[in-house]
């Protein structure tokens, strides 16, 4: 085998790294060591890109057995257009999405771009949904990106699985991830319902946009070494559990907010349910 044949797509705050980190357990399947590749579409920061296929390739053992190597970035998603880059690569690959709640996906997402710095720490919801931010709708409406996979995956090679089944039901989301996968049983990872990836509190992201932010833009290379660093991601659990997270409902809705995001995500609603997805139901 020389192509990547599994690919995790996003999306963004819904538990992706989670997931890479579950996939990544099973010993048939070998999940790139550095998370966003960023080599398909047009997403990603400047000097963070994988500019060739041989420097893509160099992520993957090729000449070792696993059943699957596989790519995680999140952003992949977003573009109907990066279905059609991806198939063209590999059109027999796994494609897998994780969603999760449209409506607290928003809310995580909101917290994080205040941690990146895109919004001021002082911006409110409501602001940020006015205009500031459009990416914050966007990115929850799942009917409008995800249905180009499976027009060109079809449904035996494009699976979205939901954050919450993962939480509600692990053997049971282990178990449909091994059937997926037609994978051999092994045995699921421990049960973590914190997320891998998790938003800090204000304190952090303070922290984080004074610190982190800058060597990113200005030394991407050595950021994207970082991310794969058990140090940095010791130091910032540590620095999580010492400043704190922040839950998606930290941000509480109005309520005159509320009901107009639920009209708004209706359509994302039953997209989920139409996909089986139970958790939803009483969305």
């Amino acid at each position: 085998m020389d192509r990547v044949n599994l690919f995790l797509i996003g999306v963004n705050k819904a538990g992706t790294s989670w997931l890479y980190y579950v996939l990544a357990q099973h010993p048939d399947v070998f999940m790139a060591a550095e998370k966003e590749l960023y080599f398909f579409g047009d997403e990603g920061v400047a000097g963070e890109r994988t500019a060739t296929q041989a420097d893509y390739h160099a992520h993957f053992p090729f000449d070792e057995h696993y059943r699957y190597f596989g790519d995680a970035t999140v952003m992949y998603y977003r573009h109907p257009s990066t279905a059609d880059e991806i198939y063209a690569y590999n059109p027999e690959a796994q494609v897998l999405a994780i969603v999760r709640d449209p409506i607290q996906r928003l809310l995580s997402q909101f917290q994080y771009h205040k941690q990146l710095g895109l919004l001021d720490e002082a911006t409110s919801l409501e602001d940020a949904l006015d205009g500031r931010d459009p990416r914050l709708l966007r990115d929850s409406h799942y009917e409008e990106t995800l249905p180009a996979y499976a027009e060109r995956f079809g449904n035996d090679q494009f699976t979205v699985v939901s954050l919450e089944a993962g939480r509600q039901a692990p053997n049971a989301f282990w178990e449909r991830l091994l059937d997926t996968l037609d994978l051999p049983p092994a045995p699921r990872p421990p049960a973590d319902d914190r997320p891998e990836n998790p938003t800090g509190s204000a304190a952090f992201r303070a922290v984080y946009r004074h610190t982190v932010q800058p060597l990113r833009h200005a030394f991407p290379g050595a950021y994207r070494w970082l991310l794969g660093s058990a140090g940095a991601r010791w130091a910032k659990r540590a620095l999580l559990r010492l400043l704190g997270t922040a839950g998606a409902k930290a941000e509480a809705l109005s309520p005159e907010l509320a009901p107009q995001l639920r009209e708004e995500f209706a359509p994302t609603y039953a997209y989920l349910q139409d996909l089986g997805l139970e958790v939803y139901a009483d969305e």
